[in-house]
């Protein structure tokens, strides 16, 4: 079937058809695995096995994720100083609780403040940091060539 796009899959050479390519689209739209398939002419299955069994299809479906997931994060926070205009004015108006639930929420404290973690006593701090350096250790040999 005419050409194949390139699709990054951990630096690999995988393609994609342009029917493939199509159905990444569908996916990342919205639509199901039946409607992607109904959509294409082709059979349900395939576009499963596609999702499930084609490391270059997985691959430029979660890219595509990710590129959308990173423009609404954007835009979310271009958003974020007029937000909290509107909050710190709810703040100052005649039922304040709406918006300061929404700031506890949005910081992570409502519901209870979660009890600090980590050791207590000197020695088990000292056993904790050197776990730490031994993982970086191994993190750093496993990453060089």
């Amino acid at each position: 079937m005419g050409g194949r796009k390139k699709a990054q899959a951990n630096g690999e050479g995988w393609t994609l058809t342009p029917q493939q390519d199509a159905a990444v689209d569908l996916l990342c739209s919205g639509k199901t695995l039946t409607d992607t398939a109904a959509t294409l002419a082709i059979r349900r299955q395939t576009v499963s096995a596609w999702v499930n069994h084609d490391p270059g299809f997985a691959a430029a479906l979660n890219s595509r994720r990710q590129e959308l997931w990173d423009g609404a994060a954007e835009r979310l926070r271009g958003m974020l100083p007029a937000a909290l205009d509107v909050l710190a004015e709810a703040l100052d108006g005649d039922q304040p609780l709406a918006a300061a639930i929404h700031i506890l929420k949005a910081c992570g404290l409502y519901g209870g403040i979660p009890a600090p973690q980590g050791p207590t006593e000197p020695a088990e701090a000292a056993i904790t940091q050197k776990r730490r350096d031994y993982d970086r250790l191994l993190a750093e040999l496993a990453a060089s060539p």
